[in-house]
């Protein structure tokens, strides 16, 4: 791809391995440094290269799975360079990027940046796919349609990937605005509150949710879904939430449970001095990865 607006960074590579080409990857790594309608703590541009940065330290044999996911083909893709102050044409070259990379049959791994670039991906995805499902992971709705006089505030993604497609579900919300539960209600939405109490049983729910979903789906993952006390660095931090470990488990079950043709992590915002949140991103990219292209999975090739 060689529009102007990509530029030659990140520094780094995911995994700080030599870039395989891109034709001989499954996997498609995008940085997405947009960062345009944050209302609390600012600086989720800075979360892509953060979260590949770490990802050079992880060993890359997953002992668990029992295999190296890198060995997949895993590319770094140029970064998108967003439009300062303008969401709208940000999400344009998002979609223009992510359709190119789905036409080539690849699965495209994208690195935010706010929430609001996942509606740029998931209309990329509805391009291809017509009854393309998403799930939303995500401590909140994002269901007001409009915040702070915008439409396309992080506050209204999941609000505007309804207008892509009505097959959304909403996993492990902890706040809503009274507007957000009356349209909820009101539209009787797939939106699974997690409540305080045992977390298995949470889990246990969340995972009978991805079960009843249909066809190509795309996978939203709003960092701030999992517990602060895990993962702190993000925009606006909720109380409560996955463990890092309960979060496996909802992946694990998405991936064997439904076809996953694409996903997205959104929302880190690295705190100076310290890089947990980042290294448990990093990790939990490459475990999807590794989930997903196993080689006894039903994804992987032959």
């Amino acid at each position: 791809m060689t529009e102007s607006y990509i530029p030659k960074w990140p520094r780094f590579t995911f995994c700080g391995i030599e870039n395989p080409p891109m034709e001989d990857s499954e996997v498609i790594m995008v940085p997405v440094p947009f960062d345009s309608t944050q209302s609390y703590r600012p600086g989720s541009r800075n979360g892509p290269e953060s979260v590949i940065d770490a990802s050079r330290y992880m060993e890359l044999y997953d002992h668990q799975l029992g295999w190296s996911p890198v060995d997949v083909g895993i590319h770094t893709h140029p970064g998108v360079e967003p439009v300062r102050g303008d969401a709208e044409r940000t999400l344009e070259r998002v979609e223009g990027v992510v359709s190119a990379l789905l036409s080539e049959g690849k699965f495209p791994v994208v690195v935010g940046g706010e929430h609001t670039i996942s509606v740029g991906c998931v209309s990329a995805a509805k391009r291809i796919w017509q009854d393309l499902s998403v799930i939303c992971l995500d401590a909140h709705c994002d269901l007001r349609d409009r915040y702070e006089g915008s439409r396309f505030s992080h506050a209204c993604t999941s609000r505007r990937i309804l207008d892509l497609t009505p097959d959304l579900a909403i996993l492990g919300p902890r706040s809503c605005s009274e507007e957000e539960w009356d349209f909820i209600q009101e539209r009787g939405l797939n939106v699974s509150f997690w409540r305080e109490g045992d977390a298995r049983d949470m889990v246990r729910e969340i995972e009978s949710v991805i079960e009843t979903q249909k066809g190509p789906v795309y996978l939203s993952v709003d960092l701030d879904v999992l517990n602060p006390s895990d993962l702190p660095a993000v925009g606006t931090p909720e109380p409560s939430g996955p463990s890092y470990a309960d979060m496996v488990k909802i992946l694990r079950k998405a991936v064997e449970a439904l076809d996953i043709v694409g996903v997205d992590f959104v929302e880190l915002t690295p705190i100076p001095g310290d890089a947990r949140s980042q290294f448990l991103a990093a990790k939990l990219i490459y475990k999807l990865i590794g989930l997903r292209f196993h080689p006894h999975s039903a994804h992987s090739r032959g």
